[in-house]
């Protein structure tokens, strides 16, 4: 038989299982404490910096701006190129008038009576033509170069109106009043207002626009004086002699003339004196501005 051993004293109890509270994990992670996140200097930041590069290049681009659209010399509340509503609905109308006009005469005969190009685009002008024979068989017939100067100048006036509504429509703002507002100032409603154009953009604006209006204005009374021409002798039909007897026209009746050839030709009269006189009065006051700012200037 195998006898067990004896020990001389009992073994000692065994320890107590740590608890979970006795972790020597948990205790390494109570014992160190973690660091406070600190916040980010965004002073140093590559964000800060590019907002700040950013803040600088709008504020350059913006200065830049205002050194195109206010003129050195001229401050933007002294002088800025203004036209009327009444200018603008004016160049609405006309302008596809007098390309249409243009091309009736630049395309004769084909435009005429007969013509291959009449029908439907210039058959009105049958009527016109059998008022005023510069636009007639007559005028054609007679080998009549003012009526082909008249309309080639037609074409160079559309070409500059032209020009001067893509200004306007591209630059301009609306204004309430301004210089050059002749007529519809103090007019209640649409015809008291106006459009602005900034900046060296505005006077290239309005050169054009006086340059369009003082050209349809001579042309236009010039072309009534020549209208009015008679032949030299009872036999002769060539029209060359001035101030003389309506030879284009004297067959109308006067309701007839007064409401065809009066009219017509009387509102491209009237209009363009209007735009001749409201420029050159806004060439004046710009060249005006300048003058008083280049006195500052001096003093």
């Amino acid at each position: 038989m195998v006898s067990t051993r004896q020990h001389p004293r009992d073994f000692p109890p065994p320890e107590a299982s740590p608890t979970k509270n006795a972790s020597p994990r948990k205790s390494l992670r109570k014992s160190t404490a973690s660091p406070t996140p600190s916040s980010p200097d965004l002073s140093d930041s590559p964000t800060s910096a590019a907002a700040s590069l950013t803040k600088r290049a709008v504020s350059n681009s913006v200065a830049t701006a205002n050194s195109v659209l206010r003129p050195s010399g001229i401050p933007e509340a002294g002088w800025t190129h203004t036209v009327s509503n009444i200018t603008i609905a004016w160049i609405a109308i006309s302008l596809p008038l007098v390309i249409w006009d243009s091309l009736y005469i630049l395309l004769r005969p084909h435009t005429m009576q007969g013509g291959a190009l009449q029908w439907p685009i210039w058959k009105p002008y049958e009527v016109y033509a059998a008022i005023d024979h510069v636009y007639g068989q007559p005028g054609w017939d007679n080998k009549d170069g003012f009526g082909g100067g008249q309309g080639a100048m037609n074409a160079i006036e559309a070409v500059l109106y032209g020009l001067y509504a893509m200004i306007v429509w591209n630059h301009g703002v609306w204004a309430e009043g301004g210089s050059g507002l002749q007529v519809g100032q103090g007019v209640k409603g649409w015809l008291s207002g106006g459009v602005r154009i900034r900046g060296s953009i505005g006077n290239k604006a309005l050169l054009i626009g006086f340059s369009a209006a003082l050209m349809t204005l001579a042309k236009t009374v010039l072309y009534c004086e020549y209208s009015g021409q008679a032949p030299k002798h009872a036999d002769e039909t060539d029209l060359v002699e001035y101030y003389s007897d309506f030879s284009n026209t004297r067959h109308n009746d006067w309701v007839t003339l007064a409401l065809f050839y009066g009219l017509m030709n009387g509102l491209w009269v009237i209009f363009p004196t209007y735009m001749t006189v409201t420029f050159g009065s806004d060439i004046l006051a710009g060249l005006d501005a300048a003058t008083n700012s280049s006195s500052k200037k001096e003093n």
